[in-house]
């Protein structure tokens, strides 16, 4: 049996954490792609079946994100303030999109009548749905290229923008989007 240090199966664990979130909670922000995109004279019969796809236990998916964020920070506090500094413009961008897209998915399904309301909350829904998951991929390139580990000396773009707002980022963000939905 090999010898695995503490520090290898924590990592282990926060990317198994991090993998069940794109698989179960991607699922749903694909739900959210989808419901963008539903149209024709079925367009509400195709978004009531995406609201029912996703189910009475959707938010419980970010447990899996609470659990790397949890684990990052325990476990590996210098890597969480990297990318805490680094990515942070990102990172809030996409936890504004998480709560929007929870909160405006809560309010289009329990409002009674079927309204410009509702219909606001869906762009919300289907807005945030698709934005959250470019943003998330976004930090992931930003990780893979080895942008983040660089110093913080500069000018405020060159520390806190250019890591992920280039081509390689950005192209994994459009590919999470695309694999969520």
């Amino acid at each position: 049996m090999p010898d695995i240090s503490l520090a290898q199966l924590l990592a282990g664990i926060l990317a198994l954490s991090l993998n069940a979130y794109v698989l179960f909670g991607g699922a749903d922000f694909g739900g959210g792609v989808w419901d963008l995109l539903a149209s024709g004279p079925r367009r509400d019969r195709q978004r009531e079946l995406i609201s029912h796809a996703i189910g009475p236990i959707w938010e419980a998916n970010h447990v899996w994100l609470i659990l790397a964020i949890v684990l990052t920070f325990t476990c590996f506090p210098a890597v969480f303030a990297r990318l805490g500094i680094v990515l942070h413009i990102p990172l809030t961008l996409m936890l504004v999109g998480i709560v929007l897209r929870g909160s405006a998915f809560t309010f289009r399904t329990y409002d009674d009548e079927h309204d410009a309301a509702q219909r606001r909350w869906g762009r919300i829904f289907a807005s945030a749905s698709v934005v959250t998951p470019i943003l998330l991929g976004i930090c992931m390139g930003a990780v893979a290229s080895g942008r983040v580990g660089g110093t913080l000396e500069g000018s405020f773009g060159e520390r806190f923008v250019s890591p992920w707002l280039n081509p390689f980022a950005v192209s994994v963000g459009v590919l999470t989007l695309a694999l969520f939905a």
